[in-house]
């Protein structure tokens, strides 16, 4: 019965039989028979089937309770005995990421998860924030590093990493001020403003700075990566409101950023979905890579 924990949990959380199937590498019809072999050995009906759904039955929800603990155990007696040279079960986690880990520093407390937890494989990738929090919505992907400001806390489950502000980044002939300075934007001649896309966070939080000067006016042009905004910034000049740590300049010396005063702070971080209503205590790997990072 134990050896098909991971089968029965994959029909509770996806309630059909084919997409469970998928989502654990076996065929629909293997699925079915472990699924009916648990409740022979059992003597109970854990799922009401019908043509797309399979619901867990009241004996299935009391099973669901012990199932749960059966796996956590599972996971937590191959970590203690790992150390000893027992081989350990894969488990591969997905990751989703904004392009931010060389600049904000998250990529080593990753290795450092890595080395502490060996048996779980990080498959890391990166896209922009929308397209990752679809992501986490179709469990694509077990937790994303991204941007926390807009995130409702009642649908995630984040741990905030880093905290960074927008910045002004221009060509140094623009003001005679060391790079860093901090500058009132109020008081700046802005022509030619540029920013990352328009359906980025990033877009939105350069917008809500701009607005906090009484500045309405429209971006003179907008980008998919900030790498592409400063040649540009180059050759024509302008300047770009973006968050400092995108601000990586060694390869344009002709740039420079300078602080914002009252700058819009953006705070960087690790997000995964709450659990569902429907199965509020369904076990989540991503929950072994939060309690790290909290415990950082």
């Amino acid at each position: 019965m134990t050896k098909w924990i991971d089968d029965f949990l994959a029909l509770a959380e996806y309630k059909n039989f084919s997409a469970a199937a998928d989502s654990i590498y076996i065929s629909q019809s293997a699925l079915s028979k472990h699924i009916k072999a648990i409740e022979n050995e059992l003597g109970v009906v854990l799922f009401i089937r019908s043509n797309t759904k399979a619901e867990l039955t009241e004996a299935g929800n009391i099973f669901l309770e012990y199932a749960l603990n059966i796996r956590k155990f599972s996971h937590e007696l191959r970590f203690k005995l790992n150390k000893y040279g027992i081989s350990p079960c894969i488990c591969q986690l997905s990751i989703g990421t904004i392009p931010c880990l060389a600049e904000s520093g998250i990529m080593e407390p990753l290795l450092r998860f890595q080395e502490c937890y060996s048996n779980y494989s990080l498959d890391i990738q990166e896209s922009d924030q929308n397209h990752l929090l679809k992501q986490l919505f179709q469990k694509e992907i077990d937790a994303a590093i991204c941007r926390l400001d807009s995130l409702s806390r009642t649908q995630y489950e984040t741990v905030p990493l880093v905290t960074d502000e927008m910045v002004l980044i221009c060509n140094k002939e623009a003001f005679p001020f060391e790079q860093g300075s901090e500058i009132d934007l109020a008081g700046v001649k802005l022509e030619h403003i540029y920013t990352i896309t328009n359906d980025s966070d990033i877009f939105r939080l350069a917008r809500v700075q701009l607005n906090s000067i009484g500045f309405k006016k429209d971006f003179a042009g907008t980008f998919p990566r900030h790498m592409m905004i400063y040649p540009l910034l180059v050759q024509k000049g302008g300047c770009a409101i973006l968050p400092r740590q995108l601000a990586n300049l060694q390869m344009f010396p002709q740039l420079t950023y300078f602080r914002i005063r009252n700058a819009v702070k953006t705070q960087i971080g690790i997000a995964k979905l709450c659990p569902g209503n429907d199965n509020p205590t369904l076990y989540e790997k991503s929950s072994v890579l939060l309690k790290f990072f909290k415990n950082l």
